[in-house]
């Protein structure tokens, strides 16, 4: 497919999911090293959770048979169970197990009376057991049983993920691999932020911007800094960043000035499979290889180039991980108020969400039209607003389609 075939952001995506066939092989990392990750498998509980029954609180082990029908029990304690203890003896008539929580409840026993329902004497403890009341065990299973299907391929591993994965003794497990993704910007005009700003230069305010944003979507980043407007500079870094990375993001220089190159330097070493779509801003976002290595050619103003990382970088960051590429996590809300843009094309607003009660989305508030160049509404964006070629007036409280930022 070349450049000419693909104009829409609908062709985009599908040529992007075309273009990478398949995704990253997942790998095995260690339980504590795969936080954040996803699940690249199903993990079925080896063993049942509680492993054994234990005491939920600290009191008696005790057998239900030896409360009289007035709900006291006078027994004599045998012995004392502390968590981590092994062996235990078989609880008989007439006596009861001093115990501590985690504790297992030995043979014979099927309650535990708390130690505030009881009093000691010697040898002996005094108990108050009505009948009805909770038994304060955990049963061997209650919380999971061996086989079942505890998560599901896909899952993103967080604290509690962590927590139920090391309960079940696991020592690792297969995740989907975060894609190596090479992030350079471009242009004789940027420094790096904090620097010496001299007469005709500024900060470099995308490639700070991108990096969380591709982090976000679960890319491994390395940052290769800033690039002068040098085209065998550039290419050189590229170059050797191809070697050993699954995606190159550029920004700046995707245009068609004088000193815009990244287009050129692509075909010296691979293919540009498209470049400028009908969509604004981003129109000069393009898509490519150097040295077989897919690159994505962002633009250099700050809103453009957020807008073509939100609806294409991250299709690509999904493919490479293995989810589809049209899987945009998108949110559908009404709009508070009319917009109206030509026909034929895709177009970004920035937006802020209105809020309901707890907390919940109701609406999207859209930005003033902001020019690809301006950073304000970009500090107080909460969203993105994606209007789509076939729309054109879009009412006050109509749904639209709403990317998080």
């Amino acid at each position: 497919m070349s450049d000419r075939e693909v104009r829409s952001l609908d062709d985009a995506l599908a040529f992007i999911a075309s273009y990478i066939e398949a995704a990253i092989p997942p790998m095995r990392v260690s339980v504590s090293a795969a936080y954040d990750h996803l699940l690249a498998e199903d993990i079925v509980a080896s063993v049942s959770l509680p492993r054994f029954d234990n005491a939920a609180m600290d009191g008696f082990a005790i057998r239900t048979d030896d409360v009289r029908p007035d709900g006291t029990a006078c027994l004599k304690i045998t012995q004392t169970i502390t968590a981590g203890q092994e062996a235990l003896s078989a609880l008989c008539a007439g006596e009861a197990a001093r115990i501590t929580t985690g504790a297992p409840v030995p043979p014979g026993a099927d309650r535990v009376v708390v130690q505030e329902a009881a009093r000691l004497d010697g040898d002996q403890v005094h108990l108050r057991a009505p009948a009805g009341g909770k038994l304060h065990i955990r049963k061997k299973g209650e919380d999971v049983a061996q086989g079942t299907v505890v998560m599901v391929a896909g899952t993103r591993i967080g604290p509690g993920q962590i927590a139920l994965l090391s309960s079940l003794g696991l020592r690792s497990v297969l995740v989907a691999a975060r894609p190596k993704v090479a992030l350079l910007s471009t242009g004789d005009e940027l420094v790096d932020n904090p620097g010496l700003l001299e007469p005709g230069k500024i900060f470099d305010t995308n490639r700070p911007m991108l990096l969380r944003m591709l982090q976000a979507a679960g890319a491994a980043v390395t940052d290769l800094g800033i690039a002068r407007d040098d085209p065998e500079l550039i290419l050189e870094r590229l170059v050797a960043a191809a070697a050993d990375h699954d995606l190159l993001v550029s920004t700046g220089g995707a245009s068609a000035g004088f000193a815009d190159h990244l287009t050129r330097i692509i075909v010296r070493r691979g293919y540009l499979e498209f470049w400028k779509l009908d969509m604004r801003p981003g129109k000069p976002v393009g898509f490519g290889d150097i040295d077989d290595c897919p690159i994505l050619l962002l633009p250099g103003n700050p809103l453009a180039a957020a807008a073509s990382f939100a609806l294409l970088g991250r299709a690509i960051i999904a493919r490479l991980g293995g989810k589809g590429s049209n899987e945009r996590h998108a949110w559908h809300l009404p709009v508070t108020s009319k917009i109206a843009k030509p026909p034929g094309r895709t177009q970004v607003l920035l937006g802020r969400l209105r809020q309901g009660l707890l907390g919940r989305a109701t609406a999207v508030e859209p930005l003033p039209d902001q020019g690809s160049a301006r950073l304000r509404y970009l500090a107080v964006a909460d969203v993105m607003i994606v209007l789509h070629s076939e729309q054109t007036e879009i009412l006050e409280g109509d749904v639209v389609e709403v990317l998080p930022f």
